[in-house]
């Protein structure tokens, strides 16, 4: 048994993983109704709607294109765009989370003396698959 690594884990947008990522969140929610009435003890709970959503940091750089950097987030945010995307360390066997969805917000963070940073987060927009590397 292994261990997943934190730092093999990546994000891919479209085709390309962000570049100089530092940290990824993937969150999965599901809605829940209570249903309770004279005839029940207690509340009784009925599985809803799902939900999920990625948030992910990364260092600013300019990569011409190459990889996904601020200005391919910042663009794909402005234009609406929706984008698939893959959580996943790449290795054989191992989980894979994938879906489509949309820039939900970014920020940019510049601190004198420091390598400027940014958050950017994502809204899943249908389904989350999970699967295994190939």
């Amino acid at each position: 048994m292994a261990f997943y690594e934190g730092s093999k884990m990546r994000l891919k947008i479209g085709t390309q993983e962000v570049f100089h990522e530092t940290d990824a969140t993937l969150s999965f929610n599901r809605e829940f109704k209570e249903i309770a009435s004279k005839d029940t003890d207690g509340v009784e709970s009925s599985p809803g709607k799902k939900s999920w959503s990625v948030s992910s940091s990364a260092y600013a750089i300019n990569t011409n294109g190459l990889k996904k950097d601020l200005k391919a987030i910042a663009d794909a945010s402005n234009s609406g765009e929706l984008v698939s995307v893959q959580f996943t360390d790449g290795k054989k066997g191992n989980i894979v989370f994938s879906g489509k969805a949309y820039i939900e917000s970014y920020s940019v963070k510049a601190t004198n003396d420091e390598t400027v940073t940014f958050d950017y987060s994502l809204k899943g927009n249908g389904k989350l698959e999970t699967g295994v590397n190939a």
